[in-house]
């Protein structure tokens, strides 16, 4: 009876294993997906599709489909499903592309499929597309990588360069439902080449985009400003690099007047209050340490222009930062948390804020300042 038992085990055991390789060897991996709308208002989902191939394959195979329908669940798994030879991997997703159109509506509604799917992948990038979502997708491919690979790639070498922030659909979905902070989301458009096969087209970080609960709302930060709210935010990559013009000409716009900083530290400190009239303040003070790496216009750098750097960098910087303020709040974007720290310590004021109404009366106070620490091996 015992061996009888065994063998049959044995027997279940090879069979389940020729299913599984089977359905591993059709599987249809999906590397890149993208969501439009169209004039009926129905979600147009491109992907672009990698198939394992047989055992010869050395180039893959990849194609580019769409469907369209009401919900992402109807266009992706149904009408996709339907065009292709073998069921449909999302583990393999790079990166989730949303039209700014369809960002503008609720993007918790338009991810819900997607956050339901415990085998869709939690680290693919989310990122808001100017124009068509699914322009990117159909990008050329340098050799044999996917356009989710390539478009994986900027996105991570702009977070590196602290020029947009981390988000993933694991990152973003706390936010969608977080009432004292609002996220921003990376933007992306498509450049279109000039020159033929010299100058492809290609993918551009246009900067981040402002979000309001759950909306994006048609604001957005420029890569320059993007890094320094950052900054502001506490959020310093491994590396971040601050050029500015650091001299007036007239009629002259040259390299010599520009001085680019590697910023090797960063600190912050944020305090909200409450004033006798109700009204909220904050105080935020950035405090960065930054090393030259370009100077053009001065080989020799001595202590008086160090401090002279020191303070046109922290008014420049200081400026920015009221402006970056000011934009969150036309915006009603509460991106810096403000809401959080109300939350947090002072929950009775909290209660009886309208926050729509307040955060844009909220009263920001906001300092930089620059130590430049070293301006490399020169003098």
């Amino acid at each position: 009876m015992n061996r009888l038992a065994l063998l049959w085990l044995i027997v279940v055991l090879l069979f389940s294993g020729c299913s599984y390789h089977s359905d591993l060897k059709n599987l249809q991996l999906i590397y890149a997906t993208s969501l439009d709308t169209n004039e009926k208002n129905e979600i147009v989902t491109t992907v672009t599709i990698q198939s394992p191939g047989g055992k010869e394959r050395t180039v893959p195979i990849h194609e580019v489909l769409t469907a369209t329908g009401p919900t992402l669940q109807e266009s992706l798994y149904k009408k996709i499903g339907l065009q292709i030879a073998g069921p449909i991997g999302t583990s393999k997703n790079q990166v989730m592309l949303i039209c700014d159109k369809l960002a503008k509506s609720d993007i918790l509604n338009l991810l819900d499929a997607t956050f339901r799917n415990s085998n869709d992948p939690m680290l693919a990038k989310v990122a808001i597309v100017h124009g068509e979502a699914a322009d990117l997708i159909r990008l050329n491919r340098i050799g044999s990588a996917t356009s989710g690979e390539y478009l994986r790639k900027i996105i991570k070498s702009a977070e590196h360069e602290t020029v947009i922030p981390y988000v993933t659909v694991h990152s973003i979905y706390p936010l969608l439902h977080d009432r004292g902070k609002d996220g921003v989301i990376p933007i992306l458009r498509r450049e279109n080449g000039t020159n033929g096969e010299t100058d492809k087209d290609k993918a551009v970080i246009e900067g981040v985009g402002l979000l309001s609960k759950r909306k994006y709302t048609g604001y957005l930060l420029t890569p320059e400003q993007s890094t320094l709210f950052l900054l502001m935010n506490g959020k310093k990559a491994e590396v971040c690099v601050l050029t500015r013009k650091v001299e007036e000409a007239k009629g002259k716009n040259d390299v010599s007047q520009h001085v680019s900083l590697n910023i090797v530290k960063s600190s912050r400190s944020k305090k909200v209050s409450v004033s006798s009239s109700g009204q909220v303040q904050v105080q935020l003070q950035l405090r960065l340490k930054g090393i030259i790496i370009e100077h053009a216009k001065n080989n020799r750098i001595d202590e008086q222009l160090i401090e002279q750097l020191n303070k046109r960098f922290s008014d420049l910087l200081t400026q920015e930062a009221q402006g970056i303020c000011k934009l969150l709040q036309k915006a009603h974007s509460d991106a810096l948390g403000i809401g959080r720290d109300m939350i947090a310590f002072h929950p009775k004021e909290w209660k009886e804020l309208d926050w729509e109404k307040a955060y844009p009366e909220v009263d920001f106070k906001v300092s930089v300042s620059m130590d430049i620490i070293s301006h490399g091996i020169i003098n």
